[in-house]
């Protein structure tokens, strides 16, 4: 299976750097393919920046589907659609540009994401044609508490039960809906082939979106993996956990402690500074994490 990275990135171009060139040197024979959603007049820098470390850029330039915002507007206001719809993205990349490159599945690496190891390794479990999801469950098990589709939040819940109905009618789904947490993403082509063809491709969210037509599909799904994400406020917080959806910087001696381990996790979501450089930075880094856990403690905060 030839495995390829899809970084994702809008913002923040040093950063971005940092990241791709510590990915870069764990993955020195991998093709790593850009998917740049941010601003068009941006990407040229972008672009250049990355010379030389990555094997293609694309440029996302598309309208937003239509009525988006105002779905959301009702629950979470100032929500990015490119987040809501980064699945759209991928397709706009596939149909564009990933169809005629060489690949059989894409691991979707973030801008914000810390990866220490090659993704060979990394997604070792992972067979040609399946999907991987990280923190899959049955959305019945989160219903009346995560925010995308609880009876709580009206114009969300309607949009799932929307996307519910044209599935059922459209395809016959009568499953048990799934969703996942959408930090760790491995797609195989088939599957991009096949959901680049549906309809009312904006009516959901991904986090269901996703693992619900891979299921109308029939697409494998890789269930064994140590790709765990923190839930928020679905389940209880824990300073271990190395991935995160809410904006919680992974705690430094978190990442370090699992370097360490012979099996601890290599991959990391999210870290918003640049990599420390050497023992110094990684124990000023250390010692900087203690602190903020010090001052997050004193104040009743998530330590971070």
């Amino acid at each position: 299976m030839k495995l390829a990275i899809l970084f994702w990135c809008y913002k923040n171009p040093e950063l971005c750097l940092d990241r791709l060139r510590l990915i870069r040197r764990c993955n020195k024979q991998t093709p790593i393919f850009v998917l740049y959603g941010g601003k068009p007049q941006d990407a040229p820098l972008f672009e250049e920046l990355f010379h030389g470390i990555v094997d293609d850029f694309y440029q996302y330039n598309e309208p937003p589907p239509v009525s988006s915002e105002e779905l959301l507007a009702e629950f979470r206001n100032g929500v990015r659609w490119k987040y809501l719809y980064g699945d759209l993205q991928f397709v706009a990349w596939f149909r564009n540009r990933g169809i005629a490159l060489d690949w059989d599945t894409v691991v979707v690496i973030q801008w914000d994401m810390l990866v220490f190891c090659s993704v060979t390794e990394a997604f070792s479990s992972l067979k040609k044609n399946e999907i991987l999801f990280s923190g899959l469950r049955p959305v019945s098990e989160v219903e009346d508490r995560w925010s995308w589709v609880s009876p709580d939040q009206p114009a969300a819940r309607k949009m799932y039960l929307d996307f519910l109905m044209h599935v059922k009618n459209k395809y016959g789904f009568t499953d048990a809906p799934q969703c996942f947490i959408a930090i760790v993403l491995a797609m195989p082509r088939s599957f991009l082939k096949k959901f680049a063809q549906i309809e009312a491709r904006s009516l959901g969210f991904l986090e269901y979106r996703l693992p619900v037509y891979a299921q109308i599909f029939g697409t494998p799904i890789c269930t064994e993996h140590a790709f765990k994400p923190w839930w928020g406020a679905v389940e209880t917080y824990s300073v271990t956990s190395t991935l995160r959806a809410l904006p919680f910087e992974i705690w430094v001696p978190t990442i370090l402690i699992n370097l360490i381990k012979k099996r601890g996790a290599r991959i990391f979501h999210p870290f918003w500074r640049p990599v420390p450089a050497g023992i110094f930075g990684w124990s000023c880094a250390f010692l900087r994490g203690l602190q903020r856990a010090v001052v997050a403690i004193i104040r009743g905060l998530p330590v971070c």
